[in-house]
């Protein structure tokens, strides 16, 4: 069996908090997140976020669907971990450092097992644009969202 994954960040001209609040809307998501094609949340925490959601990711070898357990350090991270469905494993995080007046710099990092069937498929070119959408994608998509552009 294969993993995949990656790690990537982008600096985002806005506060962590900011940052943190985006990322913890999940149903705004596919707004913002290339291959997150739908979110639903299926329970919430007692601060009203998100806690188990069921994501349909469109994974460009294969459309697959998994609950995902979140947990939340405040304005700091953000971690999901596949609890069922279609890939064998995921987790991801998210984390948030205060740069200033610099803005944030958000870190995303991915790692999951499709399982044998779709690692057959995602070899070479495939297996780098795979990388791309779903490990380096998301800070950029997160960055474009929160940065207003420039006239």
């Amino acid at each position: 069996m294969s993993r995949f994954g990656g790690q990537s960040s982008a600096q985002v001209a806005a506060p962590a908090a900011a940052c943190f609040q985006l990322v913890c809307d999940t149903p705004r998501t596919p707004e913002w997140q290339q291959a997150i094609a739908a979110v639903e949340v299926l329970e919430s925490d007692r601060d009203g976020r998100a806690s188990l959601v069921r994501a349909r990711i469109d994974a460009l070898i294969a459309r697959v669907e998994l609950d995902l357990r979140l947990t939340y350090e405040q304005e700091r991270s953000l971690h999901m971990r596949r609890v069922s469905g279609d890939l064998r494993d995921l987790t991801a995080i998210w984390t948030f450092e205060d740069l200033g007046e610099r803005g944030t710099l958000a870190c995303f990092e991915i790692d999951f097992d499709p399982g044998r069937a779709l690692s057959l498929l995602a070899r070479g070119p495939v297996e780098a644009r795979l990388r791309s959408l779903l490990a380096e994608q998301p800070p950029e998509g997160l960055r474009r969202s929160l940065e207003v552009p420039r006239a």
